[in-house]
Parts: C-alpha cells; structure tokens; sequence
C-alpha cells in the first residue's frame, strides 16, 4: 500500500504531541533540538548494532546529518528508568502467570523473609542479578503489594502507574513507540496476521455517566490483561523450564488506554501582532 504523505509529513504529525506537550511545561527550542540530537544519536547507534555494523563517528554523523563534533558532544546513557520499568513488569507478570506463584492466574500469597522465601525465587526467577529485598522495597514504595504476617500480597496484578512521574512518562514513552512499530508493521504488511489497532470513540457522551465510564473500562482493561498474562505467560521460556529446548527471544505487547474528556468551551483564538 503506497503512502500518500510524505515521511517528513508524518514525522511532523507524530512530532505534536510531543510539541504540544513541550508547550504545556515551559520547554524552549534550544532544548527541544538538544534533546532532538541526542536521540538521533541513541537511535543510530542502536541501527548500528542492531546491523552489526562498527559503531564510528563518521557512520553516525551520515546517518544523522549532525556535524562530527555534535557527535562526540553527546553522550547516550542506558535508560535506566525503562530499565527499571520493564524489571518491575517482568516480576509482577511472573507473579500472576506462573504456576508456581499463582492460583487461576490469580497471584497467590508469597512468604518473603530469606533468600529461600517464595518472593525471594520469584525473583531470581525473573533475573538472578535483581536483589529480592530492593525489588520488595521498590513495590512497596509504589504501593502495590502488602505484608500480611509472614506473607506478602499482590495488590495489583499489572503495573498501573499512578504517583510515579518518572515512571509513568516511561511507560508512555514505550507505548507510543510500539504503537508506531505496530502500525507500520501493518502498513507494511511485515506480518502475515496485522498485530491488533483498535480505537473506539464516542463524541456526545452524557457527561453524567464519565465517572462509571472510566471504572467499566478499568475494570475490562485489567480482566483482558489478566487473560493476556495467563495465555500468553503460558508460552514464556522464563515462566516454564518445559521450553527450555525451544527457540526464544520473541517479544509480544499488549497496551491499552483510555480518555474521557469533559466538554470545554472553544473560542476561536486568531495571534495578534502585539508590535503594531
């Protein structure tokens, strides 16, 4: 299927939100480009290796179009806090996904003192470099689970972001990248199934029901991904030894999302010249 706007056209509509976002905060030009740069670096060295290419300040500089010395200026850090995002989602899938740990896909009360406690395999089940006490630390510090005794409960069985600045613009961050990964999957018919793009609006909505809106579509939201984890933690190699054998790697997403928005008042704004 050919492409009726240019790429530079669909940059640019990809791009505002994210100037619309910018506009909202305060963050000037000068930043935004800085920042623009630095991501043009990460993401070509990312391409590079990805290609198993040699990483050079000359590659990078023509995939770019920056100058050679803007591509020794900057320096691109590990995303830690995606890092830290995806190790919470992998512990807290594990935990309502893998037989060990959960009952119906219903997670189970782990006990946690010890290095041999259930919370204590759960992790290093996830990853052997994860210290179980920081990983119990940081969950509690979100709020999702709660000791009951010598048990630890999960009061959540996926990672819903609420307080956690940082954290939450991570999440988004990743899901608007794999939405625009899936779409153009689609688009270019990479794969023989489409991956799922799906949106539903409604735009005269009594304002009345918003509040029971949102709870129905939390509570369906969380049932679906309930069912994705069961279903799907069911084929991970990390959650069952039985795979071991097979070839693994293969990454699955599932993001979901919703907005009710309230009506507001729209004036027709025209700029003034405020020199004349």
């Amino acid at each position: 299927m050919p492409i009726k706007n240019s790429s530079a056209s669909i940059l640019k509509n990809l791009l505002r939100p994210a100037v619309r976002f910018g506009l909202r905060r305060g963050i000037k030009v000068r930043a935004i480009v800085d920042e623009l740069k630095s991501l043009l670096i990460e993401e070509a060295r990312a391409e590079l290796h990805r290609a198993k290419q040699d990483l050079t300040i000359s590659k990078l500089s023509v995939m770019t179009g920056l100058q050679r010395r803007d591509v020794q200026r900057i320096s691109s850090p590990i995303n830690e806090s995606e890092q830290h995002l995806d190790l919470l989602t992998r512990v807290i899938g594990a935990w309502g996904s893998g037989e060990r740990f959960s009952r119906g896909a219903k997670p189970r009360a782990l006990s946690f003192e010890g290095t041999q406690s259930d919370f204590a395999e759960l992790v290093k089940g996830v990853s052997s470099d994860l210290n179980p006490s920081t990983v119990l630390f940081e969950l509690e510090r979100l709020g999702l689970v709660e000791r009951k005794g010598s048990e630890l409960r999960l009061l959540w069985n996926s990672y819903q972001i609420s307080g956690d600045v940082d954290d939450a613009y991570t999440l988004l961050e990743r899901d608007i990248r794999t939405l625009i990964e899936s779409v153009d999957l689609n688009i270019t018919k990479s794969a023989q199934i489409p991956n799922l793009h799906i949106s539903t609006h409604f735009d005269n909505v009594s304002v009345n029901e918003v509040p029971a809106i949102r709870e129905w579509l939390l509570k369906k939201g969380a049932a679906l991904h309930a069912e994705a984890r069961e279903y799907i933690g069911s084929l991970d190699k990390d959650l069952n030894p039985a795979r071991y054998a097979e070839t693994g790697g293969a990454k699955v997403t599932l993001g979901s999302f919703s907005l009710c928005e309230l009506p507001q008042d729209k004036d027709n704004l025209e700029v003034s010249d405020e020199s004349r």
